[in-house]
């Protein structure tokens, strides 16, 4: 005996459908693509970011000043170490001049200008190995001595005195990328007359030391 068929639904009713425009899956989905998007965005904008800075268009010596004849501005990408340089949306301070030696080229260093003048006095900075200075501040009195080296030998003449009761400016430790030197920079007021030969001692191989000096106010 056969089997009655059973009646066939005359519209299959569809499990999914197309979503449409105002589908809230849909809309989801465009706010997440929109909101990486925005965010890649951000990130290569901030990292590309850059910020106006000074830099040298001539060399400039110790004790010149620094002004903007001698400056121009350039845009620069620094990230953490921005705070070093000296911003062009700061202005040049009148009477400023340099603590050490300028390249044209290079930035603006926050620590290579001043305009702590002393009357009859300039600048000059050594490097020196930081154990060798680490018990000396702003404001110590220090004798400079250099043993200059024989010509055509490895050995040196008997140390001598070439500038006597300097004051030290400050005592800076130097770090490279990678960390720490082992060398600080010290800055020393030293009479006018007494700049050339303690810079010619300090690019000739001399020897050169800093001793705590005898000098008492008024001499």
């Amino acid at each position: 005996m056969m089997k009655e068929a059973l009646p066939m639904p005359s519209k299959l009713t569809p499990r999914f459908k197309k979503p449409g425009a105002t589908d809230p899956r849909l809309l989801i989905g465009v706010f997440i693509v929109v909101l990486s998007l925005l965010g890649v965005l951000g990130i290569i904008r901030a990292t590309n970011q850059t910020e106006p800075f000074y830099a040298l268009t001539a060399d400039v010596g110790i004790g010149e000043h620094v002004t903007t004849q001698n400056l121009t501005v350039v845009d620069a990408r620094l990230a953490g170490s921005s705070k070093q340089y000296i911003s062009a949306d700061q202005p040049i301070a009148p009477g400023t001049v340099a603590k050490r030696p300028l390249v044209s080229g290079e930035l603006l260093a926050a620590s290579a200008i001043t305009t702590d003048l002393k009357e009859g006095r300039r600048l000059v900075t050594l490097l020196k190995d930081q154990y060798a200075v680490a018990d000396f501040q702003a404001g110590d009195r220090v004798d400079i001595w250099v043993a200059s080296k024989v010509e055509g030998s490895n050995t040196y003449n008997e140390p001598r005195a070439i500038a006597e009761g300097a004051e030290i400016h400050s005592v800076t430790p130097q770090e490279s990328i990678i960390g720490g030197t082992g060398q600080s920079a010290v800055e020393l007021w030293v009479e006018s007359d007494l700049l050339s030969p303690v810079l010619a001692a300090s690019s000739d191989g001399s020897v050169i030391n800093i001793v705590p000096s005898t000098y008492k106010a008024g001499q």
